[in-house]
């Protein structure tokens, strides 16, 4: 028997939520095409089994497919979607491809927790999150000096400008602390800065600023630079997702 939809158990408001280690969509699929992204994306049909549109092996239907970063593929459905996208290599990224039951090419299929995450996908985001972190498993002590960075950054994308800035102002050579920045992260000391810049849009958009304030304070030369980076990193317009009326969750 399919699981209930989604509209008998909680409101049909869009969100989109962004954690350090993680960004989430729960919404209408948004006539997205085939597309890559630099992250990996965890997608599962809210309202049953969607169509898997691949650049490499085809069409399938599934109700949980997980995408490996750069694998071109479009999600088809007439229903909601929850969308969890995870930098590569990172713990969460891991959680959810270890928990995918069969594999093909670049993609994993019917994860074991697709029960787990369509109860808290009706719950909300707070159920999600909570769900995620008891599946992500605990992280090696790290190391101080590069959360003092990852802080930094997080505060303010703009903090340290090279890799090499911050390797200094740490006292680590620039090798070393790119590799302790990717085992503490899950990824580079770039992609790291691009989602804190990601992160402050998310924010400004929380606060109900207009995009060209949104670009300026993350950084961005321009809208339309924010716009392009948005839909290359996850695949979905930025215009788009706020036409939908999408509430925006950022901590």
């Amino acid at each position: 028997m399919p699981p209930p939809a989604l509209s008998r158990t909680c409101s049909r408001v869009p969100v989109l939520w962004v954690r350090p280690g993680h960004v989430g969509y729960l919404g209408p699929e948004l006539d997205v095409g085939v597309h890559s992204t630099p992250v990996a994306c965890l997608g599962l049909g809210l309202d049953g089994p969607f169509r898997l549109e691949t650049a490499e092996s085809g069409e399938h239907t599934a109700c949980s497919v997980f995408a490996a970063a750069r694998a071109r593929h479009r999600i088809v459905t007439d229903g909601w979607i929850l969308l969890l996208y995870a930098e590569p290599g990172g713990a969460a990224s891991k959680a959810l491809l270890d928990g995918m039951t069969r594999a093909e090419g670049p993609y994993g299929f019917d994860s074991r927790h697709e029960a787990a995450l369509l109860d808290a996908a009706r719950t909300g985001v707070d159920a999600l999150d909570r769900l995620l972190s008891i599946l992500t498993p605990p992280p090696r002590p790290p190391d101080p000096r590069v959360i003092r960075v990852v802080r930094a950054i997080r505060s303010d994308p703009s903090a340290f400008p090279r890799a090499r800035d911050a390797a200094d102002a740490v006292g680590m050579s620039v090798s070393h602390f790119l590799r302790a920045f990717a085992a503490v992260t899950g990824t580079t000391f770039r992609r790291y800065r691009q989602w804190a810049r990601l992160r402050v849009v998310g924010a400004g958009l929380d606060s109900g600023h207009d995009l060209t304030r949104c670009a300026a304070d993350a950084g961005f030369s321009s809208p339309s630079h924010l716009s392009e980076t948005f839909r290359r990193t996850f695949g979905l317009s930025l215009t788009g997702l706020l036409a939908s009326g999408v509430e925006i969750d950022v901590r």
